[in-house]
């Protein structure tokens, strides 16, 4: 690459939503906008968490300037200690993303030095060849920050996840004007949030979810349980408030609640009423009209607190008739079936269940489309790329763009591995990365080939059988039958596996003398018993023949 221009590579976020990491590259300097995690779906057996491809990074490590960080949510900063067990990093951020990715270092084997440097809103700092002015938004979680970055090829506008509320509760406000001033300036490229492109209109405010809030509180005269993020503290805190209005006591469940509010409340980030904190144990010796319990797993994660208690298997909960379970939280992509079988589950413990689709308890962290449009109109930038969601969000975000007078040509809609590069007043679309995703087991990172997984889900759909064939040495007779074992097998018709699996050791015994000395041996017994097996089961098996010469 030219030192005249500026390559901008992601390699996370963008066709998928999570794991968001961007790559800013000037004269061979680079710097990370972000460095995140994602959760895997049902085709990552196995796996905890998946993190960027981080090859291109580790190969000019020793000139990566720093990381800078927009927010905490884990997307965003979750796989920075995975990043630090390669080298020592700076990382640039607020103080409550500071103190969470502190926490996971923590937790963290190998993890070498990091040096925190701390961003305020408004207040520029450089790194490397890139200035980069904070300027704070409105998220889901506090300390948002979007970012306009000073760079030889002109400005850019980093918007990080952010949503429009001009009547959010404390009265911290945060409009567009730093936008229309920069875009007054000059702006040459605009990267915009575009998780809820598809979604039209505007997001409501949390003031609206709080008196949705305030009335349930009025009206309630059993337990209360709220699921929730932990991240999203300004929530949590209003959630406090009325309780302290309303006379009821507080407790929390679940340790990212107890981190993240602890550390809200040290940083001085959050307000706790007084009076109001109780322990969970503690709750029984209250009347249940003032008993409200702030709670994780609000997406049915396996073993969290609110799976626990749907499946009556929580230490210091058991739900009972006239308990409302609200859940604030929308219902992510992908986690649709766990969550609707975990609220038949509460539903079966005696508890109403409250969620967004019936009642207003939650609103997003994403502008909606005419939130999207006031960036846009508020920046004017020569060049748009929509980040942070997949295809489908990126391609109505582009449009949304060109509606606003951004010139088609102009708009780039780029996916992970994907590198653009800027050159004096233009921008053209170069060669693209083949990213493998790193998988993350029992928090150490694993890497493998893509087939892996088809190879574990296989397994899970086709069960395994096992073939161990004893023979002479020299002569290479059996010494005994064939033995058969299978693991996960799935047979039609109620059919006795030990009768299949004996039918199989002696085909295996008719076939043997006639392919015995064939040097591909082992396919065609893996092919014989895929083909007996798969007239009695649902799939052909993953054969695994063992032959052992004595």
């Amino acid at each position: 690459m030219s030192g005249s221009e500026l390559r901008i590579l992601p390699l996370g976020g963008l066709g998928e939503i999570g794991m968001n990491c961007l790559v800013l590259e000037w004269d061979g300097e680079l710097c990370l906008i972000d460095c995140g995690v994602q959760f895997p779906d049902a085709s990552y057996a196995g796996v905890d968490i998946l993190v960027p491809d981080f090859q291109y990074v580790l190969s000019r490590l020793e000139r990566l300037r720093g990381i800078i960080v927009t927010h905490g949510h884990d997307d965003h900063i979750g796989a920075i200690p995975f990043m630090a067990r390669h080298a020592d990093l700076d990382v640039y951020s607020t103080p409550f993303p500071r103190g969470l990715i502190q926490q996971r270092l923590q937790e963290t084997v190998g993890a070498r030095e990091v040096t925190f440097h701390e961003v305020a809103p408004h207040k520029p700092f450089r790194v490397g060849p890139f200035t980069f002015e904070p300027i704070p938004v409105r998220h889901s979680i506090i300390e948002s920050l979007a970012y306009a970055i000073t760079t030889p090829a002109g400005v850019i506008v980093h918007t990080g996840d952010f949503k429009h509320d001009a009547n959010e509760i404390g009265g911290e406000t945060f409009g567009m004007e730093a936008f229309e001033a920069l875009g007054r300036k000059g702006v040459t490229l605009l990267l915009s949030d575009s998780t809820n492109a598809e979604r039209v209109g505007h997001t409501l405010s949390e003031t609206d979810i709080a008196r949705s809030f305030e009335g349930i509180f009025a009206t309630q005269s059993g337990r209360l349980f709220i699921a929730l993020f932990a991240s999203n503290i300004r929530r949590i805190e209003n959630l406090l408030r009325l309780a302290h209005l309303f006379g009821k006591k507080v407790a929390f469940a679940g340790r990212s609640m107890h981190s993240y509010t602890r550390l809200a409340h040290e940083q001085g980030s959050i307000r706790l009423p007084p009076d109001t904190l109780v322990l969970l144990e503690d709750t029984r010796n209250y009347p249940d009209a003032q008993v409200l319990v702030l709670l994780t797993g609000s997406q049915a994660e396996p073993r969290s607190v609110l799976t626990r208690v749907a499946e009556g298997i929580h230490k210091d909960i058991e739900l009972r008739r006239g308990d409302k379970v609200l859940m604030s939280s929308r219902f992510i992509p992908g986690n649709e079936r766990a969550i609707t079988r975990m609220i038949d589950h509460l539903y079966r413990q005696g508890a109403e269940v409250i969620y967004e689709s019936i009642s207003q308890i939650h609103v997003s962290g994403h502008g909606f489309q005419d939130e999207l449009l006031m960036m846009l109109r508020a920046v004017r930038p020569k060049y748009f790329i929509p980040i942070h969601g997949e295809y489908r969000h990126l391609a109505k975000h582009a449009a949304l763009a060109r509606e606003t007078g951004v010139a088609p040509e102009n708009v780039f809609i780029v996916e992970n591995g994907q590198s653009v590069s800027l050159e004096g007043q233009s921008m053209r679309v170069t060669e693209r990365l083949d990213l493998q995703k790193g998988v993350v087991v029992d928090g150490f990172l694993m890497q493998g080939p893509s087939t892996l997984f088809t190879h574990r889900l296989n397994l899970a759909k086709t069960g395994i059988v096992f073939v161990a064939l004893v023979r002479d040495k020299r002569t290479r007779e059996l010494l005994g039958a064939p033995r058969v074992h299978s693991y996960g097998l799935m047979l039609r018709g109620g059919k006795d596996a030990v009768e299949v699996l004996n039918g199989a050791s002696d085909m295996l015994a008719e076939v043997y003398p006639e392919v015995r000395g064939k040097a591909d041996l082992e396919d065609i017994l893996r092919l014989e018993v895929r083909r007996f097996i798969r007239k009695h089961a649902s799939h052909k098996p993953v054969v695994v023949p063992v032959i052992l010469d004595v």
